[in-house]
């Protein structure tokens, strides 16, 4: 069976945004796993919909992160604002031994999605053995939004793109942005000049957001045909990534 899951990273995304790429996804009855940054009334809504929501931690382990100067204090503060969480993606892809380490040894998360490797297939979860008797399960992801801003061909139709994997016991993860989602983002341009524009982007606002959109093929588009991929192809959206730990 093949088996899709949508995740998605925060990175301290406006409110609005965050609500937009949500709504859509339940209008769409999409299964999906948010990778929280920061605290937001967007929770609550959040949590409202176990059904089709995952809530997972998005922890910044580089210098000067706003969740603390150390593993230990970046983990304390992502599980206070998320302590249901159960699975992780860190923030710029920031990974270590130690790091893991502190991850099994001070937290509850079982499942790493850190790894980005675009386009591979015969996806597995596999176990990552620790010390001190714990292990954590991992499992890559191999399509993001902004990363296929600098791709020779990008993907922007979900049907084709998961028609050209495996549909054998394959795991596909995707990874998006509330940004670009409402930017319908394809390259990187609009959106640094959105920030040169406005400063800090997690106080834009729909208007300003909407000058610099992308009326072509993007991440919205590349959402909106998750639809006819899940219609069309005999995939699965409804397993909650976190529950792949069991599978080691």
């Amino acid at each position: 069976m093949h088996e899709a899951f949508i995740t998605i990273d925060v990175d301290w995304a406006p409110d609005w945004a965050m609500r937009r790429l949500l709504n859509d996804l339940l209008e769409a009855e999409l299964r999906s796993t948010w990778f929280i940054t920061h605290e937001t009334p967007v929770l609550d809504e959040l949590r409202a919909r176990r059904d089709l929501v995952e809530l997972g931690v998005h922890p910044n382990f580089q210098p000067g992160s706003s969740h603390g100067a150390t593993p230990s204090a970046v983990l304390a503060e992502c599980m206070r604002i998320v302590p249901e969480a159960r699975t992780m993606r860190t923030h710029c892809l920031v990974q270590s031994t130690p790091i893991l380490q502190t991850v099994v040894d001070e937290s509850p998360l079982v499942l790493d999605a850190s790894v980005y490797i675009r386009d591979l297939t015969s996806v597995r979860v596999s176990e990552l053995p620790l010390d001190r008797g714990r292990s954590l399960a991992r499992v890559p992801y191999v399509w993001e939004d902004d990363l296929e801003f600098f791709a020779r061909d990008p993907h922007w139709d979900a049907v084709s793109f998961l028609a050209g994997r495996s549909d054998r016991d394959e795991l596909t993860v995707m990874d998006l942005h509330p940004i670009h989602y409402v930017l319908n983002s394809a390259d990187v341009k609009p959106y640094q000049a959105l920030k040169a524009a406005v400063g800090d982007t997690r106080m834009v606002d729909e208007v300003q957001a909407g000058e610099f959109a992308n009326k072509g093929a993007g991440t919205a588009s590349f959402v909106a045909s998750l639809r006819d991929a899940r219609r069309e192809l005999a995939i699965e959206f409804n397993t909650p990534l976190s529950q792949l730990a069991n599978r080691i």
